[in-house]
């Protein structure tokens, strides 16, 4: 899905993020994101693409710039984070999911930023189980609601992290690495979950992945991050090699000082993409 002239869902003004070991994991970056559209980060590890991915959610604080969401403008007070990340569900590489309790509660997880905390400690009402047991039917696991989730295997128990933010009705969806871990089979058939969902519910997912193939494959767009700087950002049929050179660029294989790199033409570094 392409965007349009319509307002950003989503948009990172100047966001840069330096920790406090002085290391710079975003450089100053100006991004916009719209409704429904599928993007894809690729990038090294220790690119910036987690990093990006916890700024847009506010689980990491930007040292410059700003998160604005359409729906509650600058996320910067505590209660627009918190309006913000109800509206913003997040898929992990390693689940962070509940591995005693059945996929049921789990996906129930999904509907407590919907209450407050006091409610929370009570069972939740009879409308949010009917939602997480038919989140877990669109990803193909209602006959396994009862089952927990140290029973279920890779590829399942990542389908109960889809349906999980599924239950939080959200308008943003961020997933980092969800697929790393799973054979490529088991990957291509949760992008296709996670695409076909987002597209039927108009959300927008912003997911980093490192396989290139999986990207081009199910992206409305690709950013590409290398040493915390957007060097791409555009369709996946405007993906090049010299692209993917310029993407997987390691300046710290090279043995270049980094002020030498802007005379070379982005070279492979042997990596098999």
């Amino acid at each position: 899905m392409t965007s349009t002239a319509v307002q950003p869902l989503l948009r990172l003004e100047g966001v840069g993020l330096i920790y406090p070991d002085g290391t710079r994991a975003l450089e100053e970056t100006t991004l916009a994101f719209y409704r429904g559209q599928f993007t894809v980060v690729l990038g090294l590890s220790g690119a910036g693409k987690t990093s990006m991915l916890r700024c847009i959610n506010a689980l990491q604080q930007p040292t410059s710039g700003a998160i604005v969401s359409a729906s509650v403008g600058s996320v910067e007070s505590k209660a627009r984070i918190r309006a913000h990340r109800r509206r913003t569900a997040m898929i992990f590489q390693h689940h962070q999911l509940l591995p005693r309790f059945s996929a049921l509660h789990n996906v129930l997880t999904g509907r407590l930023g919907h209450h407050s905390t006091l409610r929370s400690f009570l069972p939740l009402p009879k409308v949010d189980i009917e939602l997480a047991y038919d989140c877990l039917e669109r990803v193909g696991l209602a006959d396994k609601a009862l089952t927990r989730v140290d029973n279920l295997s890779g590829g399942q128990i990542q389908r109960v992290g889809v349906a999980r933010a599924l239950a939080q009705q959200p308008d943003t969806l961020l997933a980092d690495e969800p697929v790393a871990s799973l054979d490529p089979s088991t990957a291509a058939k949760v992008l296709t979950l996670l695409q076909r969902v987002c597209r039927e519910d108009g959300i927008t997912a912003i997911v980093s992945l490192h396989q290139v193939e999986l990207a081009t494959r199910f992206a409305d767009r690709i950013i590409g991050l290398a040493h915390g700087a957007v060097v791409f950002d555009g369709p996946p049929s405007e993906i090049t090699q010299r692209t993917l050179d310029t993407i997987y660029y390691d300046r710290q294989l090279s043995g270049i000082p980094d002020p030498a790199l802007e005379l070379l033409e982005p070279a492979v570094t042997g990596r098999t993409l």
